[in-house]
């Protein structure tokens, strides 16, 4: 399984740099996580989502996550086991999509989607029902 670290603002991290703060799932998903290094908060916006899911860092270190770095990170994954499970020779619409995996302080997240955008937030957030 080839990965690449996403060199993108508020995606670098190391070792047990970012911790979730709050995750979301309603038209898109919208995860807001909090980096210690620098004390600041960020949104991951994710659109056109085929699947995703999160899984306490214990136990997900299983299947093909098994040859993800060690350290945390966020990371894309450019040959998919995952995707290929929702048969990807058959549907077009994977060709356009990406797999992230984003290694939280003590949980991992995977998402497919096809847009992926991350913003910085002016402070901490208090909640999603009134952001947009």
């Amino acid at each position: 399984m080839k990965t690449r670290k996403i060199k993108i603002a508020g995606a670098e991290s190391s070792t047990r740099d970012c911790k979730r703060l709050c995750l979301v799932h309603y038209k898109e998903l919208k995860i807001n996580y909090h980096r210690g290094r620098d004390d600041t908060y960020w949104r991951l916006q994710c659109e056109r989502i085929i699947a995703y899911k999160v899984t306490s860092k214990e136990f997900s270190r299983g299947n093909y996550l098994k040859h993800m770095p060690i350290e945390e990170g966020f990371f894309e994954v450019l040959d998919s086991p995952w995707m290929s499970e929702f048969g990807k020779e058959e549907n077009k619409i994977l060709d356009k999509c990406k797999h992230y995996v984003l290694l939280f302080y003590d949980e991992t997240v995977e998402i497919i989607a096809q847009k992926f955008a991350f913003e910085q937030l002016k402070e901490k957030p208090t909640s999603f029902l009134n952001q947009t």
